[in-house]
């Protein structure tokens, strides 16, 4: 064991704590550009649906219109009718019919003025919507360059980060790399703490004097409890 063995431990845990942070915050930026994208996509879709309603509108008021015109022709040529029939019962039949058409005839305006009232309504709506939408796209376009300006940084700390573990890491026998590594990867990423106080900085429990002395020596001790490798400040 070299004499400086547990000073490049406690740096390769450094290093490889500030990685651990590094791709969490990567995580997250790339998991809030997600939701930023999905936003984006959210306000751009509810605009659309905002203008299909209004050409729907549109369409439906017309139908209604055509079917309105449909109706008072009907009526029309029942009324000239009414005067060429022989019979009461002719007669009776028309009646009812242009009753019956009048009837449809005012549900079907009663329709349509809801709908001109709708589609004036959107109309007036859309404007604003329009401007809130591209609005709001903006605001969170910035936002999301905001993070890809973070992530290139990140990824920046991390290249720096690998080549600075390399160059420690070649330097600790590979006894005791290979117990680190494993301890990280059953500890939670955390291998090597700190005694602070008389406690493991792992698992806070009481480190024995015996063992303390021999940290003091720079020997590699590990605690007792948790086994993972323990320093001094």
């Amino acid at each position: 064991m070299g004499e400086n063995e547990i000073d490049l431990l406690v740096q390769l845990q450094n290093i490889d704590s500030q990685l651990d942070e590094n791709n969490k915050k990567e995580e997250q930026f790339l998991s809030e550009i997600k939701n930023i994208d999905s936003e984006i996509k959210s306000t751009e879709q509810s605009l659309l649906s905002k203008k299909e309603e209004l050409k729907n509108t549109k369409k439906e008021r017309m139908e209604k219109e055509l079917r309105i015109k449909e109706l008072e022709d009907l009526l029309q040529k029942h009324e000239e009718e009414k005067y060429k029939v022989k019979s009461q019962h002719e007669f009776d039949t028309i009646y009812q019919k242009m009753a019956s058409l009048e009837k449809e005839k005012d549900k079907e305006e009663d329709d349509f003025l809801e709908l001109m009232e709708k589609e004036e309504q959107l109309s007036d709506l859309l404007p604003s919507l329009e401007k809130k939408s591209e609005q709001e796209k903006e605001r969170l376009s910035r936002e999301k360059d905001k993070l890809n300006s973070e992530l290139i940084s990140l990824k920046k700390t991390r290249e720096d980060l690998v080549k600075k573990r390399e160059q420690v890491a070649k330097k600790i026998s590979k006894v005791y790399y290979n117990q680190y590594e494993q301890l990280r990867k059953t500890k939670n990423g955390l291998a090597v703490v700190m005694v602070e106080n008389g406690v493991c900085g792992g698992c806070q429990v009481k480190i024995s004097p015996s063992l303390i002395g021999q940290i003091k020596h720079h020997q590699i001790v590990y605690c007792e409890n948790c086994n993972r490798i323990l320093y001094l400040r």
